[in-house]
């Protein structure tokens, strides 16, 4: 088969990316330096033990730890530096460049040094760079080809663009020490420091009360009664089961009839923690649960303790009105329920419309138009509340995915009769695991590795791609149980395969620019970029037609479920393994 010029550029970008990781490996230098106050080096240490020289002098004025306002979680670390006599500065997304060799900020120690990652690749990187804009102009110029095969699936389709509680209970004072409803709502709006956030004192306390408890409210009290209470009454409350315990082995061996446990459960008499007793046997569920416990009681402890809530300083710029007002609006509705009820519900009508109801279509698919519109609401209040493109967390990149899929399944639904049913059933799923993951809140700012424009390019880049992977293979699915539409469902997964294929090789690009923006390399064959490296590759392989077995619609739809796995692999399953994307869990 003959290529087109857009693919033989396509193929020969990928030979320069090669060449240029081979270069690296047979020309670059990779190594540390570590340097105290005043210390002045010419040297560094190689991976390989061995001694690196420098062209120059380096020493270290100072190093500074950056904090996040109004608490002690690192923002940034800072190295100021001279080379050669000169002034610089090395932080975290902000390396040294100097004579060919690269800076960055690795690491430090308790007594001040600072440790620099030090790499030197003259020619490398400039190959492989050179390559990255190659791939992505000639997928580009791939999908906008008139003679491609993207175009021609969009005119067999003719497709178009995508994408166009309050709590009311009142507690009671006979059965549970609480503050009265009045004088906490009096709180709500209260500007607090969390983490180095500024929040309102309605989204601590609702987070603070979902971890402890579940739920976002306790036995009537709102959360900011229940939070408030613990404070005002904490004699009675540490006798409250009101922490919450998912694991019933461990309510055994605690000796607690239900799910809850008190806080005065977890201590014996002599005020030994009985966690500690319990951990490290060699059970790792159990390990798993009492690590869950543990940071629970560790919550209410910094809160008794006068941590928790701190008074936001006055170097501090507060929240305006408005945006007091969306966070509160937005607390208010529990979003993500909501979206996975519709979704399933949808999902139930679009199989009833199956069975000679054909008119219950419509409704399922304004069911599926309202979950996305809902979607689009939530995942744009928590972009302006928190500040960032929420994409920081498996949560939120689940959300994400959502606002990808849903529009897609709008698009496309009547490609096949099954496959509205069964796209809201898997987006159903998404959004359920997207909420049960946000009843377990972590209220933390970006570390500052992730304090980088490249985190939501890459992220958006590589999820979208993951998106059409999913709708593929969804279509693929349906094709066992629809034989009739098989082919025109190969050709809709052909169709998608090209926009997701460039979109995940774009996202794998931008992932390794950003690394060598933050750490000096842009490759490191860390598990989760080798898999996305794999996933790439077996998506590929159905692209060339060539393969004659796959022009098969059979084969090609069994393939496409086998190229799903690498996408769970890629995504799920290499987060057990140690990992530089730990942060991404």
């Amino acid at each position: 088969m003959r290529l087109s010029k857009p693919a033989w550029l396509l193929h020969l970008s990928l030979l320069v990316i090669v060449a240029g990781g081979v270069m690296t490996w047979l020309t670059g230098d990779r190594g540390q330096v570590m340097l105290g106050r005043g210390d002045e080096v010419t040297s560094y240490l190689l991976a390989g033990g061995e001694e690196g020289q420098f062209p120059f002098s380096l020493s270290l004025d100072s190093f500074v730890v950056a904090y996040y306002p109004g608490g002690e979680v690192p923002r940034d670390y800072v190295s100021y530096l001279r080379v050669d006599g000169q002034k610089a500065v090395v932080s975290v997304n902000n390396i040294l460049s100097v004579d060919g060799y690269r800076l960055c900020q690795m690491s430090y120690d308790s007594e001040g040094h600072s440790i620099l990652g030090v790499n030197h690749d003259p020619y490398g990187i400039a190959i492989t760079y050179s390559g990255y804009l190659m791939f992505a102009v000639a997928g580009l110029w791939l999908l906008l080809s008139r003679t491609s095969g993207f175009r021609r699936g969009l005119k067999r389709f003719a497709a178009v663009a995508l994408l166009v509680t309050s709590v009311t209970g009142v507690a009671s004072a006979e059965t549970i020490a609480g503050v009265p409803r009045q004088h906490a709502d009096s709180l709500a709006r209260k500007q607090v420091m969390y983490n180095g956030r500024v929040m309102t004192f309605n989204s601590l306390a609702r987070d603070f009360t979902l971890k402890i408890t579940g739920s976002t409210e306790y036995r009537g009290l709102s959360p900011e009664q229940f939070m408030a209470s613990w404070l005002l009454y904490p004699g009675q409350w540490q006798d409250e089961r009101a922490i919450l315990v998912k694991d019933k082995t461990l309510c055994n061996h605690l000796g607690v009839e239900g799910r809850y446990v008190s806080l005065n459960d977890l201590f014996s008499a002599s005020d030994y923690y009985r966690l500690r007793g319990l951990y490290g046997k060699g059970d790792t569920g159990l390990d798993r649960a009492i690590e869950e416990l543990d940071e629970k009681v560790g919550l209410v402890m910094d809160l008794l303790g006068g941590n928790l809530i701190v008074r936001c300083p006055d170097d501090v710029a507060l929240l305006s009105e408005g945006r007091v007002d969306v966070e509160l609006f937005y607390n208010s509705i529990s979003f993500s329920m909501l979206i996975f009820i519709i979704l399933f519900a949808g999902a139930a009508v679009a199989f009833a419309a199956l069975l000679r109801f054909s008119r219950l279509t419509a409704v399922a698919v304004m069911l599926l138009s309202a979950a996305w519109l809902l979607q689009l609401v939530a995942y744009t209040l928590e972009w302006y509340i928190s500040g960032h493109m929420p994409l920081a967390n498996t949560g939120e990149t689940m959300e994400f995915l959502l606002l990808i899929l849903l529009p897609l399944l709008l698009r496309f639904y009547r490609a096949s009769s099954l496959l509205l049913p069964v796209g809201m059933l898997f987006a159903g799923a998404v959004a359920l695991v997207a909420h049960l993951i946000g009843t377990n809140p972590v209220l933390t700012p970006l570390m500052p590795v992730l304090a980088s424009p490249w985190l939501s390019i890459h992220v958006t880049l590589v999820m979208t791609a993951y998106a059409l992977f999913a709708f593929t293979v969804t279509c693929s699915v349906i094709s066992f149980f629809s034989p009739s539409r098989r082919e025109r469902l190969m050709w809709l997964d052909r169709t998608l395969l090209y926009p997701a294929l460039y979109l995940l090789g774009l996202g794998i690009v931008t992932g390794a620019v950003w690394a060598n923006v933050s750490w000096g390399r842009y490759w490191a064959w860390d598990p989760k970029e080798t898999w996305a490296l794999v996933t790439f590759v077996i998506y590929a392989v159905p692209m060339h037609r060539t393969l004659k077995t796959l022009n098969s619609p059979v084969a090609f739809h069994f393939y496409m479920l086998f190229a799903f796995l690498a996408v769970l692999m890629t995504y799920f399953g290499v987060n057990a393994l140690s990992s530089l994307h730990a942060y991404s869990s």
